[in-house]
Formats: C-alpha cells, structure tokens, sequence
C-alpha cells in the first residue's frame, strides 16, 4: 500500500521477481510459495527515453505523410494545368464542333502550360477547326451539321420534297460594277452577301449558292420546316428592310445604293448531294427549281421587288401580309403549259394607319384584276388609275405595276384579245 501513497508513478516501477516464472503456468499460490524474493526497481529514464523515441518516430511518420500530401497536391495542381485542364477544354470544344457551335469555339490556343503530348493534340485539333469552318464556307452548314450528327460520309443522293425556293439578283448590278474600284465592289458584294445571308439563315433557310451577285437559298431542306413558304416570304420582307439598312451604311462609306429583285416559289423538286464520289454540291434540280429566277426576273415588268408565284401564296397565311394579284403568266416551259396568277408581297399587315391604307390599295387592285381576266378593259383601267394614286399618296412614289395594268388595258379596250384570251399579255411590242 505503500506505493500506492509515494511519489512514484506506477508506470515507472517495474516488479522483479527472483525466481523468474513469468512463462510458467501456476497458481498465485504457486508463485507466492516459489517466490524467494522481489525489488520494485525505478525505470523513470527508460519510460522517458522509450516516450521520447515514440514521439519522435510518429512526428517524423507525420512529417513524410505531410510532405507527401504536399508533392502530391504540387503535383497534381501541375497535372491539372498541363493536362486535365486543356483535355478538358478540348473535351468541350469536340463537342462545340459535334454540334457545329463553332461561335463557343476558342480561335487560338490557351495560355496552358501542357504538356508535349497535349501541345501535339491541340494543335492538330486547331487544324481540324480550320478545316471544318472552311468547309462550312464552301458546304450549307446545316449539311455539315447532319453529316457530323449522322456520323457518315456525304454520298450522291437526292429525294423529292416540297420546299420554298428564293432567287434574287442585284438590279442593275453590271452597271454599279463598271462605275466603282474592284476594291468597293467586293466590300459592296461582302457586306451585301453578309447581311442578307444572316436574314436567310435566321428564319431557316439555307444558301445554296452565291452567283455572281445572285442569292440562290430555300426553306424546308435540310432542315425540316411545315411553314417553309411563310419563313420564305417573311425573310424577304426582312432582307428588304436590311437593305435599307445597307443602303444607308453604303453611302457613308460613299459606296452607290443597290436595289434587289426576288422570286419566290414553293414546289417539288429533287434534293440533295449531287455530283460524283470526290467531288460533289448540295442542291437542287428540276423544273420547279427555275421558276424562282424567272419571276426574279419578271419583277422588271412590273417595277416590283418581289413576285411570289401561285403555290407560295396557297401555302401562307395571307391575312398576315399585304398582297395583290400581280398578272397571269406563263412559269413553266411544259408543252401543256397553263397560265399561273403570280403577286406581290408589298408588307406584313401592320395596324397603323398607312398599313389599313396600304391593305385597301391592295385590295382595290385585285378588283382592278379581276375585272381585267373578265375583259372589263375600262372599269379595270379605273380601277388601277385609283390605285396608283392611293400609292401615291401612300409611298410618294410612281406605282408602276397599276401603270403597267393600265397601259393593257388601254391596248385591250381599243383592240380586244381573241375569244381564248387567257389573261396573259400577248402583246409583247407594246409595255
């Protein structure tokens, strides 16, 4: 009990027996009767040494675990900047060109400092970029953009569909040429081709082709649209008022102003990849694909901006637009050929006061129309005198197609058709 109430601790006493049966298997008993004699011993320095030595072989373990960590963390900071981070760019950027996003496409390489292997792999991928977006310059995007998505190779091929078809040329555009440096026709044709193509491709029509000054796009392939004809008209009315826009730009820049002429038809025609296995274009053929150029061409008859033909005027709504009859004309050069009304889409409805005006004058000029089909010569030539002056009134400027209207019907009143007269002009010396 003694040691219970010293100063020693218990930890620092050690108990020595003599003889030593620490091994043996006997009882307490045993032990005491074969006990000869015992010493408590002092181990105070030991215990010290022993803790002294533990201590410093765990903050030595927990020295090198700590140092460890940190390469490690070091390490793996390095490994994520010259490596998990630009794969990780690059990861996105694959799939930014998958989905022909070119727009989230970085143009030059990060500041990263990657790794060999990495510098090697961006800088092929930054070639493939390169390709892809010159290609998409030559080839509609949409199309690249089926093909990447299908993951196959672009093949000949065409189907018959029904789309909208747009063609419009620059008036007088040989002439605006010869007058201005090569240098200022090609910012005119530049910026020109720009900002009608944006129009085109916002309301979902895909450029076809460029030709010469000429703007050749449809609606409905190959990207699917139900209201091809609609998006057609509304993205000529748009490109129209862009145009103004341009004009304006043109003269600051002292560049002539330009004034386009558009046809637009709605029609079944044979689409897609055409040509041979190396080298091949997207577009369309068959004889509905020309009528677009033909009423782009028509509108120098009538001094109008865009002619719609019979087939895109049955396929929109035409309460949303401002639209009159235009003439009877013949679009297709079939042996059995028949006559087609073609119109003008001077506006989208608008409720302001000059746009009920301008309805109205619409709506007095398709009057005008039918009493002309129906060889009513003089009521008709009224009729179209008025609208002209509502025009007039309305825009400030001459209405040339009710003046055209008017001229035939003077012919006709002094010298009328034959009894199969149809309705188109057959009087080719006189307008």
């Amino acid at each position: 009990s003694w040691l219970f109430k010293s100063s020693y601790r218990l930890g620092d006493l050690a108990l020595l027996r003599i003889p030593d049966m620490t091994d043996l298997d006997i009882t307490l008993e045993e032990l005491d009767e074969w006990t000869t004699s015992i010493a408590i011993l002092d181990r105070q320095d030991a215990a010290r040494e022993s803790a002294f030595f533990s201590i410093l072989t765990s903050s030595s373990v927990i020295l090198v675990i700590l140092g460890g960590i940190a390469l490690l963390t070091r390490d793996l900071s390095n490994m994520s900047q010259t490596v998990l981070a630009p794969l990780k760019e690059l990861a996105h950027e694959m799939q930014n060109i998958a989905r022909l996003m070119l727009a989230g496409v970085t143009s030059e390489s990060t500041s990263y400092k990657t790794a060999t292997e990495i510098r090697l792999i961006r800088s092929t991928f930054e070639n493939l970029k390169k390709a892809i977006k010159s290609w998409g310059k030559y080839v509609p995007w949409p199309v690249v953009q089926l093909l990447l998505v299908a993951g196959v190779d672009a093949t000949t091929g065409v189907k018959h569909r029904e789309i909208t078809m747009f063609f419009s040329d620059i008036a007088s555009f040989t002439t605006i040429v010869e007058s201005i440096p090569p240098e200022s026709s090609l910012l005119l044709l530049s910026r020109y081709f720009n900002d009608m193509s944006k129009v085109i491709s916002d309301h979902g029509g895909v450029v076809l082709e460029f030709i010469g000054d000429a703007i050749l796009c449809i609606y409905g392939q190959p990207v699917k649209n139900s209201r091809h004809a609609t998006s057609a008209v509304k993205s000529t009315l748009r490109m129209l008022a862009a145009l103004k826009r341009m004009n304006e730009w043109s003269l600051s820049k002292g560049l002539p102003e330009v004034k386009i002429r558009c046809g637009i038809h709605s029609g079944s025609v044979l689409v897609g990849n055409m040509g041979f296995h190396s080298r091949m274009k997207y577009g369309i053929v068959g004889e509905d694909a020309n009528i677009p150029e033909r009423l782009e061409e028509m509108n120098k008859n009538y001094g109008t901006a865009m002619l719609i033909s019979q087939s895109t005027y049955n396929q929109i709504p035409a309460e949303n637009f401002v639209i009159r009859p235009i003439d009877w004309v013949y679009l297709r050069n079939t042996p059995r050929r028949d006559c087609e009304l073609v119109y003008e889409v001077m506006d989208r409805q608008r409720r302001s006061s000059t746009g009920t005006r301008l309805h109205q004058a619409a709506v007095l000029h398709e009057k005008g129309v039918q009493l002309y089909s129906s060889r009513e010569f003089s009521e008709a030539a009224d009729v179209f005198r008025e609208v002209g002056n509502q025009l007039k009134d309305i825009t400030g400027f001459e209405d040339e197609p009710s003046a055209v209207m008017v001229k035939r019907c003077d012919s006709y009143a002094n010298e009328p058709p034959d009894r199969g007269w149809n309705g188109v002009w057959d009087r080719s010396d006189e307008n």
